[in-house]
């Protein structure tokens, strides 16, 4: 009887203590500030650990993503990066931040010489057709692009009479000798601003570059071949562009974290996950399977991602060598992220969609309530994400992985894009026909 009063005195104790824990646990204090210059169109906001913030700023008499500014927040000071640079490149969008610097895409009216690459082909592919380097001149006549030389057609269009004795039209395939592979695909190109000194430009020839992702000075983004020949997944290592795939079919969404690169490509069958270390030049097919690994994010070479191994998706993580499926309903798992082991994500309960952590042993549900809590983002040991109070507007809440959650905005208003790093949070809200960018930074 002793033994088992004992015990019970010693569980009592831990719960009291941990109840304790639970109630002085200081709830997140933040002062928030409107940052944006709200007479603009302002979206998809970022913030570095360093606390440097980037969005896409637009006119509201411009038609979006053709005369966009990337503007940047530093120490309290805005500043519009492209500004002075409208009469050589122009739509720019889709800021990424890491440290000072920022990456980013943008339209250039000019992709004419040097070329920054010479696209690899499939040696056994297509044998015979004439090779033709991604490069083209392009130039403005009134508001119409020109492409300069004109790839000849791979097919003519003749006339001929049918069995019925009609005068019909006919695709005629030409000769390889009289082909190119593709045309162009457009002029998207990839800058970099390395946080000091002049914008540099990584891509320059006629394809289409998108998802532009960096660590330091490691740019990994896709490059359009041109239809139907997929996308191919590129590398910019310190000056030196490198392609990282050879296929025929799509690679794409690319991340990096320090000197590690991953994407998920089409295998001829289904998406699979890969993983490029740029210190060894090797790139690794992480899954290989008969169902679709899509979306993966990377921290510290611990990757996860969205598998289908059935109707719904579920999350898996890759570390140490072995994956393992850290989701465990069988409803919709879907955008994971990853920080320093630990993975969140937005997962169907049954009734609606809620937050869940992975802290790298167990999964935990963040959430419990009665609407839905979508995207979430996790860095330094802080969680945020969008939350559809009384399934109205979005509002902002954010978690330190230990204490109390704490609702960041309470308005009527649309508060999305939350992003989250060095214990900042930054985000996008319409208020008031005001196209706004919110950051929340600790007291």
């Amino acid at each position: 009887m002793s033994c088992v009063s004992h015990k019970g005195d010693r569980l009592a104790k831990i719960l009291a203590l941990a109840l304790f824990a639970a109630s002085t646990s200081r709830a997140l204090d933040f002062n928030t500030s409107q940052i944006a210059d709200d007479s603009l169109i302002n979206r998809e906001p970022v913030i570095s650990e360093s606390g440097l913030a980037a969005w896409v700023a637009f006119d509201t008499n411009v038609a979006e993503g053709t005369q966009s500014d990337i503007v940047l927040w530093r120490n309290g000071a805005r500043q519009n990066l492209t500004r002075d640079h409208a009469g050589e490149f122009t739509g720019n969008n889709k800021p990424f931040v890491d440290g000072d610097a920022v990456v980013w895409i943008a339209n250039y009216s000019d992709v004419s010489e040097p070329h920054s690459w010479v696209l690899r082909e499939v040696p056994d592919r297509d044998v015979g057709a004439t090779e033709l380097p991604a490069l083209y001149r392009v130039t403005m006549q009134g508001d119409e692009q020109v492409f300069e030389p004109v790839a000849p057609p791979t097919s003519i269009i003749v006339r001929v009479t049918n069995e019925l004795g009609e005068v019909v039209e006919r695709f005629v395939q030409l000769p390889p000798e009289q082909q190119y592979r593709r045309l162009p695909s457009g002029v998207v190109e990839i800058n970099f601003w390395p946080g000091t000194g002049e914008i540099l430009r990584v891509t320059r020839d006629a394809r289409h570059d998108f998802m532009p992702s960096f660590s330091g000075r490691l740019i990994a983004y896709q490059k359009e071949k041109g239809f139907p020949f997929g996308w191919e997944i590129m590398v910019w290592d310190d000056g030196a562009n490198k392609q990282l795939t050879t296929n025929f079919f799509y690679d794409m969404a690319p991340k990096v974290h320090r000197r590690q690169v991953v994407w998920y490509g089409w295998d001829g069958s289904d998406y699979e996950i890969f993983l490029y270390d740029a210190d060894r030049d090797a790139t690794t097919q992480i899954t290989s399977n008969l169902y679709d690994d899509v979306s993966p994010v990377l921290w510290d070479g611990q990757i996860a991602w969205e598998g289908y191994p059935a109707v719904e998706s579920d999350i898996f993580l890759h570390r140490g060598g072995q994956t393992i499926k850290i989701s465990d309903n069988i409803e919709d798992d879907v955008n994971p992220r990853i920080w320093s082991g630990q993975v969140v994500w937005q997962g169907f309960d049954g009734d609606d969609y809620e937050i869940y952590l992975f802290d790298g042993s167990r999964t935990i549900k963040v959430t419990a309530n009665s609407f839905d809590d979508t995207h979430p983002e996790i860095r330094d040991n802080l969680v945020v994400w969008t939350g559809f109070e009384g399934n109205w507007d979005a509002e902002i809440y954010a978690w330190d992985l230990k204490g109390p959650i704490v609702r960041l905005t309470d308005n009527n208003e649309e508060d999305r894009e939350p992003r989250t790093a060095g214990g900042r949070v930054i985000w996008s809200v319409e208020r008031d026909g005001r196209y706004q960018i919110w950051l929340a930074e600790p007291r």
